[in-house]
């Protein structure tokens, strides 16, 4: 589409962190910092971020299906701090 014929896309985001705690010592992981919902142009790429109570692998997907990296998602995660980029947003992506 043109630029004057771009649609919106809204991602809304959900994050759900699903663990095993072996000692019932361990203190639960929270999120710190909970993602937003993001509006972005279709066509152009969007950033979710969290940040976690403390460092602990983190899951993203879309419905029941696992986000694996690729040309299309781009996953990082620092310590406690987890990104996803979603590139190329067509309205799938809401």
């Amino acid at each position: 589409p043109s630029d004057s014929q771009q649609s919106s896309v809204h991602i809304d985001s959900v994050l759900i962190l699903s663990l095993l705690v072996l000692h019932p010592s361990a203190l639960p992981i929270l999120f710190q910092e909970e993602m937003l919902n993001k509006e972005a142009t279709e066509g152009e790429a969007v950033t979710l971020h969290c940040k976690l109570s403390k460092s602990a692998p983190v899951e993203w997907r879309k419905g029941n299906t696992v986000l694996k990296p690729s040309k299309k998602y781009k996953i990082e995660q620092e310590g406690p701090f987890a990104e996803l980029m979603i590139r190329d947003l067509d309205l799938a992506d809401a």
